[in-house]
């Protein structure tokens, strides 16, 4: 994940990392989906800073299963998913988070609306960087 006041790793997604980095389990929940949602700006229209110990979004309109992961630099993890174009028309989204396979968020991003149409798909892509 690039280094912005607009995103964080989550406290319960470190806990896990410095978990398994210490030997104490021999596994993390891996992440599975990126959930999306509307509550990521303030009155102006500027993205807010997620905080560390958030553990649902500011509000959640959908979620969807990871469709690809690919590494573009050995420390890092890229996840992409497609928001088909019949799903959350006329939201703006601006707020996602990686979700692992417990259902715990374990990043979060927010950013400037982006306006869904019914006519489209979106693809996106968080990068969760080491």
């Amino acid at each position: 994940m690039a280094s912005s006041t607009t995103s964080v790793i989550t406290h319960h997604r470190r806990v896990n990392l410095a978990k398994i980095t210490r030997g104490e389990v021999e596994t993390i929940p891996k992440i599975t989906h990126i959930a999306f949602g509307s509550g990521g700006v303030d009155e102006s229209g500027q993205p807010i800073q997620p905080l560390e110990t958030m553990t649902a979004l500011n509000n959640e309109v959908g979620r969807y299963e990871i469709e690809k992961v690919e590494t573009p630099v050995d420390t890092t993890n890229r996840y992409t998913v497609t928001i088909p174009e019949s799903d959350l028309n006329g939201v703006n989204i601006n707020e996602m988070a990686l979700v692992d396979a417990e259902g715990q968020l374990a990043a979060v991003k927010t950013f400037l609306n982006k306006g869904k149409d019914g006519d489209v798909e979106f693809t996106f892509q968080f990068d969760d960087e080491f």
